[in-house]
């Protein structure tokens, strides 16, 4: 079975991830379970499982209340937090290990342009009563704390695959994805926001960097890669370059990027190559540090920047 890490949150309880188990060439196929790293782990310490299942995961989620959630290419969403929802039930297994905490499970209802089960791509909330769910074919959920409504009808194609969903507050939430999906949420309906400039061949977005001011900083991958920069007002093009910017994280002032041979900073207007020793695919923000996953690697492992260790501010973590 292939082994990789797809999904990194860094909470006050350790470090969770997101582990994805698939026969080689078929991840359609793949299953998730999470686990955990003690708070204060340094590279070599051992994880611990605290989630199996046979649910399709796919995406994770930490609330600001570290309240886990997880979303699955079946349609489930499950969570550790309060909701009411009921426990796992049928075939569908969340198994606890070595103390995690409980899961309850709630399924999506069906898109209402094809009918199908949604297949979750992306999740993301102020809080756990404002959760905002993405799915592949452009639908957009909502759930407020008492019902899962569905917020957004997407044209049901891949084309417009929620990859990205971030915001500064609950009345101001992007969404980005495949082939000019960019949208934004003022707290009552998503509508569509113009993409300025020309895209890049293949141009996708994917990475959402959140800004001072409500400004945002959004990067595209393709044949080469741009970022957008704005706000629900209006985006311009900052810049484009021969790199595709996969996915985006913010450190301090800095923007760092996972461009998939390594990792780019931007440095004024220009972004810059600071390591191209490792693959990345995803970056994801952390306590005053940011991990990378790394796609098609041998195991389960990921790389982490953490400018505090002055000796080794970039370490690889391998399970």
């Amino acid at each position: 079975m292939q082994k990789e890490i797809n999904q990194v949150v860094d909470t006050a309880d350790g470090l969770v991830f997101m582990g994805l188990s698939y026969p080689p060439e078929d991840i359609g196929a793949a299953v998730g379970s999470l686990y955990r790293l003690a708070p204060g782990s340094k590279a070599g310490d051992p994880a611990v499982p605290i989630l199996n299942t046979n649910d399709a995961l796919r995406v994770l989620w930490a609330s600001p209340a570290g309240q886990l959630w997880v979303g699955s290419a079946d349609g489930h969403v499950a969570t550790t937090a309060a909701t009411g929802w009921a426990a796992p039930a049928g075939d569908l297994d969340y198994e606890v290990m070595n103390g995690g905490p409980a899961w309850t499970v709630s399924t999506l209802p069906r898109d209402s342009v094809k009918g199908l089960v949604p297949n979750i791509t992306a999740i993301w909330g102020s809080g756990d009563s404002d959760v905002h769910v993405g799915t592949r074919g452009g639908h957009l959920y909502h759930w407020n704390g008492q019902a899962w409504t569905q917020t957004r009808a997407g044209d049901g194609s891949a084309d417009q695959t929620i990859r990205t969903i971030r915001g500064h507050a609950g009345d101001d939430v992007y969404a980005v994805g495949a082939v000019d999906t960019l949208l934004h949420f003022d707290g009552g309906q998503w509508r569509n926001l113009p993409i300025p400039g020309t895209p890049v061949a293949g141009e996708t977005l994917g990475g959402i960097a959140l800004l001072p001011e409500r400004a945002v900083m959004l990067c595209a991958a393709g044949e080469g890669g741009r970022l957008l920069h704005g706000s629900a007002a209006g985006f311009t093009e900052f810049g484009r370059y021969p790199l595709p910017l996969n996915d985006v994280a913010v450190l301090d002032d800095r923007l760092l990027f996972a461009i998939w041979n390594g990792v780019a900073e931007l440095a004024g207007r220009d972004v810059q190559v600071v390591k191209d020793n490792f693959k990345t695919a995803g970056a994801f923000e952390g306590r005053g540090r940011v991990f990378f996953t790394e796609p098609a690697a041998p195991r389960m492992q990921f790389i982490v920047h953490d400018p505090a260790n002055a000796a080794t501010p970039w370490t690889r973590s391998k399970f």
